[in-house]
C-alpha cells in the first residue's frame, strides 16, 4: 500500500480498542496468530444516531457475504467504509455480539467476558453509551457463521490465517470501536481467544 501508517497498535487476547477514523484513511485489522474473531461497530463522528447497518449493508449489495469491492452502508443508506482489500473472504454481516446473558443462556456459566462490555468500554471515552449502539451496527470481521441450506447457521473456526486481514476505507468521519473477541466456550476463535493488530493509513 502506498501510504503512511498513522496508528499500529497491538490488542491483546480479549481486550478492546476505539479510534478516531477520518474520511479517506484506512483501518487494517490484522489476524496476528489467525481464527480471531473481530467485532467492530462504528459511528458517524458527528451524529452518533447514525450507525454501520448491517442489513443495510447486504441489502445494498445483494448479499451477505461482504468482501473487496462492496461498501458498508449506515442505517440512513449512506456509505461508511469500502472494502478495498480482504486476505480471508468470510465474515458475518448478519449482526450482533456476544453478551453475558446470551453467554448464560448457551454455557450457563454468569459474568463471562463479552464483546458487549468490551463496546462499551471502548466507547466509554467517546461519551458514546451501550444504548447508542445495536446489533445491526455489527460486523463480525473473520467469523465463519454460515447459512445452511436447510435454514440453520452454522459456526466453525475462522478462516483466517496469521498475518491475515481486512482494509477499510472510511468514506465519512466515523468514531470506531473494536472487541478482540473473548469468546472460548465455541469454535467461534478456535476456542482459544489470540491478538490481533489494529492499523491505520493515510495516503
Amino acid at each position: 500500500m502506498s501510504a503512511r501508517i498513522i496508528f499500529d497498535q497491538f490488542v491483546p487476547a480479549r481486550e478492546h480498542i476505539a479510534l478516531e477514523l477520518h474520511h479517506g484513511e484506512t483501518l487494517r485489522i490484522v489476524d496476528a496468530e489467525g481464527k480471531q474473531v473481530v467485532d467492530l461497530i462504528a459511528l458517524n463522528a458527528t451524529n452518533k444516531k447514525e450507525k454501520l447497518s448491517c442489513v443495510y449493508s447486504n441489502l445494498m449489495n445483494g448479499t451477505w457475504k461482504l468482501s473487496k469491492g462492496h461498501i458498508l452502508y449506515t442505517n440512513q443508506a449512506r456509505p461508511i467504509f469500502s472494502i478495498t482489500d480482504d486476505k480471508v473472504g468470510l465474515h458475518y454481516s448478519g449482526g450482533g455480539f456476544c453478551t453475558a446473558e446470551i453467554n448464560y443462556l448457551r454455557f450457563q456459566v454468569e459474568n463471562t467476558p463479552n464483546c458487549a462490555d468490551n463496546l462499551t468500554r471502548a466507547f466509554k471515552p467517546y461519551g458514546i453509551r451501550r444504548d447508542d449502539f445495536g446489533f445491526d451496527s455489527c460486523f463480525n470481521i473473520f467469523m465463519n457463521l454460515t447459512y445452511q441450506p436447510d435454514g440453520s447457521l452454522k459456526l466453525d473456526e475462522p478462516l483466517s490465517r496469521p498475518g491475515d486481514y481486512i482494509d477499510l476505507k472510511a468514506e465519512m468521519d466515523s468514531i470506531v470501536a473494536i472487541s478482540n473477541c473473548p469468546q472460548d466456550r465455541n469454535p467461534c476463535n478456535a476456542f482459544n481467544p489470540t491478538p490481533i493488530q489494529v492499523q491505520v493509513f493515510k495516503k
